[in-house]
């Protein structure tokens, strides 16, 4: 082959945009919003294939940080190779006080529109790597999580399911919040978090304020079920009503401004149960051992049926008490 063919096959190659070739597995993108150019980090799973119409993971990172910075600790990869989903990671950009970091609606709003940015960004994700519009997920660390809660307020319509770690949403998103339609949520805090105290400052509400807006938006049942899980951490659930949506909080007692090694796989596990109209197969037949109605059999149920040993509160196998014969039908029906 003459060397000039072959220097114009290299050339050629060149020409082809990356986008047509997905064997990269982790690169960025950018998009222009209001003259800016934003720029939105994505990882696609192992031998994705855009014919399967992947669901979206996409994660906010703290305020003066970065997609690279945040992935270090919040680090959706190895879950999007297991389950097959594709992870994203904004960036924030440069604000007037040199910091890379969101912009939320309310009084201290810099003019850079995060929500426009947002709106693009699901777009442009949708129609590259043809991701699957109704089960569109997002979490948040910190001044992300703040992000977050104004998602929910303002493109809830966008999103299945969304998730904050140590931030509360500021009194100005609740003062102004309107969520377009009901969005499952899943929270987790420490105690002791200076950023989001957790009863609330002049800034942001309190925990209690918060989940009584979140179940009263979301149309879930007011009373929580409680689960401790160890570590000092407690499940405070608020299970799904008629409108299919839950909502989850997670206390960390005497947890500080950082993120648990749990909060990843969690939050994932909580928002995949959730396509755009609210938890799959919600209003069929609940599943025999899902005692706290939360579409699954885990460890939760399984707490809850040993609380009603010897009453028929968690009588499964139709005796008429809880014994060692339900744990069997629990744990036939896990996960």
């Amino acid at each position: 082959m003459p060397r000039y063919f072959s220097l114009l096959i290299v050339f050629v190659a060149c020409l082809i945009p990356t986008t047509q070739a997905h064997g990269q597995q982790q690169f960025n993108r950018t998009i222009v919003v209001d003259g800016v150019n934003r720029r939105y980090l994505v990882y696609l799973p192992t031998g994705f294939d855009p014919a399967e119409s992947l669901p979206v993971m996409f994660h906010y990172h703290g305020g003066d940080s970065s997609p690279e910075e945040e992935i270090q600790y919040v680090d959706y990869r190895p879950l999007a190779n297991q389950h097959g989903f594709i992870a994203v990671y904004p960036a924030a950009s440069v604000d007037p006080d040199g910091c890379r970091c969101w912009n939320g609606e309310g009084p201290y709003s810099n003019g850079i529109d995060e929500l426009g940015f947002t709106s693009a960004m699901l777009d442009a994700v949708i129609a590259e790597f043809n991701a699957d519009p109704n089960r569109l997920y997002a979490s948040g660390f910190s001044l992300g999580g703040s992000m977050v809660y104004d998602l929910f307020c303002y493109l809830g319509d966008r999103f299945a399911a969304l998730g904050a770690v140590a931030a509360n949403m500021w009194q100005w998103t609740y003062d102004a919040c309107d969520p377009a339609a009901p969005t499952g949520f899943i929270h987790i805090l420490g105690t002791n978090d200076f950023y989001a105290p957790y009863n609330g400052n002049k800034y942001s509400i309190s925990v209690s304020e918060q989940n009584a807006y979140l179940v009263s938006a979301n149309g879930s049942e007011t009373s929580s079920i409680d689960t401790p899980i160890g570590g000092g951490v407690t499940e405070i659930l608020f299970p799904q009503g008629d409108g299919c949506h839950s909502v989850v909080h997670y206390r960390r007692q005497g947890g500080g401004h950082d993120v648990p090694a749990f909060a990843t796989s969690t939050i994932w596990d909580y928002a995949s149960q959730f396509d755009a109209d609210g938890l799959i197969d919600c209003g069929d037949d609940p599943i025999l051992g899902d005692l706290n109605l939360d579409g699954v059999v885990n460890a939760a149920d399984l707490g809850l049926l040993f609380v009603a040993w010897s009453t028929p509160d968690a009588d499964l196998d139709g005796d008429g008490t809880t014994s060692s014969s339900d744990v069997g039908v629990l744990l036939t029906n896990w996960s």
